[in-house]
């Protein structure tokens, strides 16, 4: 009769260690399953960082690229700043300076004008093509030159003939002594064919001296009122 209780009571045992054998088994396997999950948790977070990490390395060369070439826009829109400033001002001076050099070349011209005015009188302003015109030029000069000269002085040259004898009267033009000396007396008494031979010669070659000395007068005296000027 006792049997079959202990064979009751061997079954239950049984049954309760295949129970705990089996939660064993599941909480093992739950368990399992919470580290892996974890674990994968970790490996996609860190993943996720370290793509963050990437995406803000990759901004910050972003931003330091953008940042130099705002820099290097600045200093070019500087340069060209002070380039514009630096021409406008040297267009600025060239125009004083161009606009001083008009002016004193206008206030030399003026005194210029001025000068001529004193130095030659109502003359130059007469425009005479006597005292202006060249040999073999024809039409009115730019101005009035200050040293006279005459045509004819060029044209003739005085001729000296073998027997001729000087003429009294001829002049130093420098010193405005006589410049021929004094003839002999068997020169002075000459045949009257040679007198006749050489009178128009010689009264032509006089008269171009008495030309020559008045103008070379004129120029003295203008020479002398230019230094007095200080030119």
């Amino acid at each position: 009769m006792l049997e079959p209780a202990s064979d009751a009571k061997g079954d239950d045992l049984t049954s309760e260690g295949q129970e705990v054998s089996l939660l064993k088994r599941v909480g093992l396997s739950v368990l399992h399953s919470n580290t892996s999950f974890w674990q994968r948790s970790r490996e996609e977070a860190s993943e996720a960082e370290h793509s963050l990490e990437a995406l803000r390395r990759e901004a910050q060369l972003r931003q330091a690229r953008c940042q130099s070439q705002l820099d290097s826009l600045a200093r070019d829109a500087k340069e060209e700043q002070e380039r514009r400033l630096i021409s406008e001002k040297v267009g600025q001076e060239l125009a004083a300076i161009r606009e001083e050099m008009r002016r004193k070349e206008a206030a030399e011209d003026e005194r210029l004008r001025h000068l001529y005015r004193g130095i030659l009188g109502p003359a130059s302003e007469s425009g005479s093509a006597a005292a202006t015109q060249h040999k073999g030029q024809s039409g009115p000069p730019a101005f009035t030159p200050l040293i006279v000269s005459e045509a004819s002085l060029l044209d003739s040259e005085p001729t000296w003939d073998v027997g001729a004898v000087p003429l009294k009267g001829d002049v130093d033009l420098l010193s405005g002594k006589d410049f021929w000396p004094s003839a002999p007396a068997a020169a002075v008494q000459a045949p009257a064919s040679t007198r006749d031979r050489h009178g128009g010669k010689a009264s032509g070659r006089s008269k171009d001296m008495r030309d020559a000395t008045k103008l070379l007068q004129v120029n003295l005296a203008r020479l002398e009122r230019l230094e007095r000027c200080g030119l």
